[in-house]
């Protein structure tokens, strides 16, 4: 089993409402992130901070899913991965933002398989795996562990993705779009319920 980190953790400016509890198809749009994650045999560590309680309390109970509170979030994403990244137990974890509703458990098998197939072929040295599409990466991604203590030591307001760029990535081909759509900015939300139908 993998751990999956997903911070949910910012107040969602840009959307001008708070975006993890919005509709999406029967539930909202972290329920349908995490739920992606959980179906693919993941176990989540939802990093929350803006309205924190009310996501907390939306996966009370919930089997699989870990509650990590950043009270720094407003620094920025960053500072919501390392919270993340002190409650990972697996030997790699999965990392997206919670405002990708559209990926699906089979894209994180196809990022599984990759890792599977590269330690079989015995590969140089430790990758990231990116769920790409056309040659772009995109989320979800998967990070060996032994990468944690690095990422820790980054100082507030950096980024990632720059960290992750200086070592070795490979991009695992998804086949849809899903994994560089996120629902960042009202015109994302509505085209993509649009493009969805009714629930």
């Amino acid at each position: 089993m993998y751990d999956c980190v997903i911070p949910a953790a910012g107040a969602s400016s840009r959307m001008g409402e708070f975006k993890p509890l919005l509709p999406f198809g029967p539930a909202s749009i972290v329920e349908t992130t995490v739920g992606s994650a959980l179906a693919a045999g993941c176990r989540v560590i939802l990093v929350v901070g803006y309205r924190g309680a009310e996501l907390a309390s939306l996966f009370a109970g919930r089997s699989g899913v870990l509650v990590a509170e950043n009270p720094d979030w407003e620094l920025g994403m960053l500072g919501s991965l390392q919270t993340g990244l002190r409650r990972v137990e697996s030997p790699w974890f999965f990392t997206l933002p919670a405002d990708m509703p559209l990926v699906l458990p089979a894209v994180y098998d196809l990022l599984h398989r990759a890792r599977m197939a590269g330690s079989a072929a015995a590969a140089p040295e430790p990758a990231a795996y990116f769920a790409s599409h056309e040659g772009r990466a995109g989320h979800p991604v998967l990070i060996p562990s032994a990468w944690i203590p690095e990422m820790l030591g980054l100082p507030p307001g950096g980024r990632m993705r720059g960290f992750l760029e200086k070592r070795r990535m490979v991009l695992v081909e998804a086949g849809t779009e899903a994994v560089h759509l996120d629902l960042d900015l009202p015109i994302d939300y509505r085209r993509t319920l649009e493009e969805l139908g009714p629930s």
